[in-house]
């Protein structure tokens, strides 16, 4: 099989799903184009056929052990017929459960020949303190040659079975914006008095739940709480006060960090 072109194709809130599948896709050493499916302007516009000779490496964040909720419009966009693929999951040195081999399936159902896949650890949304800094240069290294790899077993057509951890159809519920109040993980995002409503937050939102006309308004039952309008205020005027989740991350801290966790690579056999 020849390839002659990779995508790099990602949603990816905080930027840390994005740096890995670009340094995958780079690692191939192929002509690389990057697709950022974000936004949910950028998710409407896109609609794209691929061919076997194009390989697509298709990224997204873990939530709650699953993929994000609400994003048909990232998959609805893609179509493979037969096209080779790649699947990648980021998640915040917990555990990845089922999202990986339900990012699989979702490709498959969109058309994709799936020939490898791999799980990476990012800092985590909710505290710069766990998994910090990282993809770091090594995880970014062991992305690029797994890149290498998946080329290479794509180039020698193997038929053989991608075996992933997880279950599918799951049966976990994953991370559920409209169950508010269950859970110190679901905090409601305030908007400061030192907002200036240049609508950064809004333009950014993944989820369109900012209102762009007044951007103090948010739709907590559709976010889910990836802290993109946090990180990306000029002027630092959203934030979190729930005295739950502030109590909280401290022990979460604790729990999550208790066990370093590196890259899981699965490849064709």
């Amino acid at each position: 099989m020849t390839i002659n072109k990779v995508y790099a194709i990602y949603f990816s809130p905080t930027g840390t799903t994005e740096k890995a599948v670009v340094a995958l896709a780079s690692g191939t050493g192929m002509p690389v184009e990057k697709i950022d499916l974000t936004e949910p302007q950028a998710r409407k516009a896109f609609n794209r056929t691929f061919g076997k000779d194009e390989l697509v490496v298709v990224g997204l964040p873990v939530y709650g052990g699953r993929l994000p909720r609400n994003l048909e419009d990232f998959f609805s966009g893609l179509n493979g017929q037969g096209a080779p693929a790649v699947s990648l999951v980021m998640y915040g040195n917990r555990e990845y459960d089922d999202a990986l081999i339900e990012l699989k399936m979702r490709l498959e159902e969109r058309g994709f020949t799936v020939k490898a896949a791999a799980a990476f650890i990012g800092q985590h949304t909710f505290s710069k303190n766990i998994a910090a800094g990282r993809p770091n240069e090594n995880d970014l290294a062991v992305a690029a040659g797994f890149g290498k790899q998946a080329l290479s077993t794509i180039f020698r057509n193997l038929s053989g079975v991608l075996t992933l951890k997880g279950n599918y159809p799951s049966q976990l519920k994953g991370y559920n914006p409209s169950a508010l109040g269950t859970h110190p993980t679901y905090p409601n995002i305030v908007t400061e008095e030192s907002c200036t409503q240049c609508g950064v937050c809004a333009e950014l939102c993944p989820w369109g739940a900012i209102d762009k006309d007044d951007v103090t308004k948010i739709d907590s039952a559709r976010c889910l709480r990836c802290f993109r309008c946090i990180k990306s205020c000029p002027v630092d005027a959203k934030k979190v006060t729930d005295e739950k989740f502030l109590a909280f991350i401290p022990q979460f801290e604790m729990r999550l960090n208790a066990e370093r966790r590196e890259p899981e690579l699965f490849l064709t056999h």
